[in-house]
């Protein structure tokens, strides 16, 4: 799998030349002290980055960051990590030798000022306003300055170089200043890997035919674009990298994310942020983030620089951005969007391509005569790969100078803010006092220890009780078992609160009456409910029950009784995938009561299995399991296997297709890539079931269209990989079609159902991403382990409807194990229409096909790999295609 997942990459390489190790050693016996022997970007890489028609990959970069880091002792560079594809994760601290060489006090410094308390006196203890005050003249500014995060926004991947230099030896004396007064930390690239395929993609092309062609694959190993998605569920080890220096290591002030492209005709987009603003977050947050907006621009006009916009498209609601997560930590996060041209080709516009205005999604801002969001406009010229790095250092240099200038504001406003929230949470303002989460009270006990663990790494407090405690609640105490967690008030309280309670997002419409305005990204995303947690507000305040601090315990494992003749493991957990990867499998098919507790349908029977191997089972892997002195009648018991998985890719490189891989690479699943080419060629019966992850059916059926790209990737399945699919459905194959590719399979199979959502107007149906209800049918093998009710993420899915059509002959039984609640279906976000097209309807079936079955997900189980309570929907119909002789069941009564 891996070695035909990099064979793109391979095949594209740019090699730099030998010159590279030659330049470091150079740089290496420069030594430190000075700049004198600081080399230049050229030196190292070639050629000065922001040259037309020229990128270099990551080796060009980080072979420039450790000459630079060799000469000179105004940078430390550390490495805080790897890439998935194991290039080393930089992370560069500029400042002066002397604030270099007291980093650890600095630290100190900016982790108390952060919670807001000394860490040394332990939780309840509270920083006073004159020790805070003292403490931030002591210190500096910590502001952190990324690039790469998007690898086809190839300008600020380039820039880092010659940014990391320009803080290194500019003597002017706002340089000099902000080395005194803070430390910059650059990290060169958050998405090394993305780099190398974006750069060796063009420069494999450029001067040809496809020199502006889309690169094929995802430039990120698993998740594309979507690691600016990440920065709750931590999914990805860069993403995990960052957080690490983010909230543990260096507590920022400032945390500047680049990006592009701006909203056209801009040059850069830049704060203050649109509207709506998240109720969560701290108001000197977001009045900070205006400041640091107006003084960036002020900057550009010095410069003459037109084309700053700002207040529209992005804004301040959702928590999940690499930007965004920080604001909830009390610290300034905001990104700039640069314009960009095409990789590095340059793009010239004629005045007559300037539009009016921005468009309806921004408000129809004047693009031509100035205006308060767009007060110096560019109307039109040529636009280089140098002029966008140089915006970028225009907005670097400010976003630093303010650090500097205002350090003892932002050092002491952390603390402000830090103090304000636990404050509030005592008051129980905007939240409860306290959560308290009992994992054993959730359907999946395991959910829990996996959201405790986000919370640890993103900075959150916590306790995990060594003692059973109680506290007061609106109808008597509430008592809880030893072993359960505790989240108090604390500084980083927003984003706590921002994850466990609803959100009703506002109807904003882009003129009245008219269509909605869109979110930047998600409008209910709250991880309470995507990980199906279990959690109690306790709005009184109460002491601390006795526990350690920031434990995440992994012993909720449960062996009931002993057994004899081996034992039901319980199919709640995601985890019992990977536990039993290696297989057989046998599964219990119907609810059965035995002395030591009930087992319900969808448990695994793991017949003479020894009392110490399902004791070390279960603490392992979070799992439970009830022994049996007998194994289950015979009509309760199915024997299967592992499933043999395809994952269908397209060249298109959809985003959905990645998160498939790495949710199954995460639970151990097995699997392997089919092409369009693998598909066309018929020859499927290698496996059990094909995945086809959410795509429209225009890209499944045509793919990239000829002479856009080279030839190889061009086409999708067309009639002969259709033709191929039915064949291995009607053979006995099974195939699992979500949320997009639902149009693909139902007309390439004559399902009789169809897509409500399909053709559907903004106006008519739209549920751009929240947190919507589902009923569920536990009894069906597709909804074996999982509760009767469960919490799915919608982000502009599909609704499933019965139709009486349907190939004549061909399609079998049809069930429905899964519908959207027929009432109070939204439970956080925003929904238009939703009560029309989507309340009660489908959102799974399974038909028969032949000999085979098709499974339709309207909706995405594992989006994002976010949703844990939905993850078995998907892992159930891949077990299902290997498991003989499971229950017919109808499913339920939808719509």
């Amino acid at each position: 799998m891996i070695a035909r997942d990099l064979s793109l990459t391979a095949r594209r390489r740019m090699v730099l030349g030998s010159w590279i190790g030659a330049a470091l050693i150079a740089g290496c016996s420069a030594g430190g002290g000075g700049t004198a022997d600081v080399p230049m970007p050229a030196d190292v890489i070639g050629f000065a980055p922001g040259e037309d028609y020229k990128l270099t990959n990551y080796d060009g970069i980080k072979a420039y960051f450790e000459a630079l880091a060799a000469s000179t002792d105004r940078m430390a560079l550390e490495q805080i990590g790897e890439s998935t594809r194991g290039e080393p994760l930089y992370l560069a601290a500029i400042s002066s030798p002397s604030n270099l060489r007291r980093l650890e006090r600095i630290k100190e410094i900016t982790r108390t000022l952060a919670y807001a308390r000394d860490p040394e006196a332990g939780y309840g203890s509270v920083l006073d306003e004159e020790e805070a005050r003292a403490l931030a003249r002591e210190g500096v500014a910590i502001v952190w300055i990324d690039g790469g995060l998007h690898a086809t926004e190839v300008a600020h991947g380039q820039l880092m170089p010659e940014m990391a230099r320009h803080f290194v030896t500019d003597e002017s004396p706002e340089t000099r200043r902000v080395r005194d007064n803070a430390v910059v930390l650059l990290m060169p690239n958050m998405n090394p890997d993305g780099l190398n395929i974006v750069a060796d993609w063009y420069m494999s092309n450029v001067g040809g035919e496809f020199e502006m062609a889309r690169v094929p694959e995802l430039y990120h190993h698993y998740i594309g674009h979507d690691n600016n998605r990440d920065w709750y569920m931590l999914t990805q080890v860069e993403t995990q990298a960052v957080t690490r220096q983010l909230y543990h290591n260096w507590f920022p002030q400032i945390v500047y994310n680049q990006h592009q492209s701006s909203p056209f005709p801009g040059r850069i987009w830049m704060p203050p942020f649109e509207n709506p603003v998240n109720p969560h977050l701290d108001p000197l947050v977001v009045s900070s983030l205006n400041q640091m907006g107006h003084s960036m621009r002020r900057r550009f006009d010095e410069e003459g620089k037109p084309g700053v916009n700002s207040g529209i498209v992005f804004d301040l609601w959702w928590n999940g951005s690499m930007r965004g997560g920080p604001d909830y930590h009390n610290m300034l996060g905001f990104l700039t969007e640069t314009a960009g041209a095409g990789y590095a080709t340059p793009r010239c516009y004629h005045e007559d391509e300037i539009p009016d205005t921005f468009g309806a999604r921004a408000g129809n801002l004047p693009a031509k005569t100035p205006s308060t969001n767009y007060n110096n406009p560019w109307l039109g010229g040529c636009w280089h790969l140098r002029d966008a790095m140089d915006y970028m250092m225009t907005a670097a240099k400010a976003v630093a100078d303010m650090g500097a200038k205002l350090k003892e504001e932002y050092l002491f406003n952390h603390y402000l803010m830090g103090r304000r929230q636990i404050e509030r949470g005592n008051a129980a303002e905007g939240g409860p006092f306290a959560y308290v989460l009992d994992p054993r009270a959730s359907h999946d006990p395991g959910a829990v220890v996996e959201f405790m663990g986000l919370m640890s790494q993103s900075g959150i407090e916590f306790l995990r009780a060594s003692e059973p405690f109680s506290v007061a609640g609106p109808e008597g105490d509430l008592a809880f078992p030893a072993g359960s967690y505790v989240i108090p008030p604390q500084a980083f309280r927003p984003y706590v609160v921002d994850l466990m309670e609803p959100k009703e997002y506002p109807d904003r419409r882009q003129y009245p009456g008219g269509p909605p305005e869109p979110p930047y990204d998600m409008t209910g995303y709250e991880l309470r409910f995507q990980m199906g947690l279990e959690a109690v507000n306790v709005d009184e305040p109460f002491d601390m029950p006795p526990g350690e601090w920031g434990e995440v315990a992994t012993d909720i494992g449960e062996v009931r009784g002993e057994g004899a003749a081996g034992f039901a493991l319980h199919g709640n957990s995601n985890w019992v995938y990977r536990a039993i990867s290696t297989g057989p499998w046998f599964r219990v098919t119907r609810d059965l009561s035995t002395p030591n507790g009930d087992v319900a349908a969808g448990s695994y029977w793991l017949p003479h299995l020894p009392s110490d191997d399902a004791r070390t089972l279960a603490a392992a892997n979070g799992l439970s399991l009830t022994g049996m002195a007998e194994p289950p009648p015979s009509d309760a018991l199915v024997e299967a296997r592992p499933p043999r998985v395809a994952i269908y890719r397209s060249w298109q490189a959809p985003m959905p297709e990645g998160w498939t891989r790495w949710v199954l690479d995460e639970y151990g699943f097995e699997w392997e890539n089919v092409w369009d080419a693998d598909v066309r060629s018929g020859d499927l019966s290698r496996f059990d079931v094909i995945l086809l992850p959410s795509q429209a059916a225009g890209g499944i059926a045509s793919g990239n269209l000829p002479g856009t790209m080279p030839d190889e990737y061009t086409g999708g399945l067309g009639d002969e990989g259709a033709a191929a699919l039915r064949a291995f459905v009607e053979g006995g194959g099974w195939l699992v079609a979500s949320d997009q590719a639902v149009d693909y399979a139902i007309e390439t199979f004559g399902l009789p159902f169809r897509n409500r959502a399909r053709g559907l107007s903004s106006q008519e149906f739209f549920i751009p991403g929240s947190v919507i209800r589902l009923e569920v049918d536990p009894s069906h093998p597709l909804g074996y382990g999982m509760d009767e009710e469960a919490l799915a993420l919608f982000s502009r899915g599909q609704v499933l409807e019965r139709t009486s059509g349907g190939a004549a002959g061909n399609v079998g039984r049809i069930s429905t194990p899964v519908c959207y609640a027929d009432s109070d279906f939204l439970v956080s976000g925003w929904t238009l229409g939703g009560e029309e097209v989507l309340a009660g309807y489908p959102a799974a079936a399974q038909v028969g096909v032949g000999a085979g079955q098709v499974v339709l997900f309207a909706f995405r189980p594992h989006f994002r790999g976010q949703p844990r309570n939905t993850f078995k929907l998907l892992f159930n119909a891949l077990a299902a295609s290997t498991t003989e002789g499971l229950p017919a069941s109808p499913g339920l009564n939808c719509r």
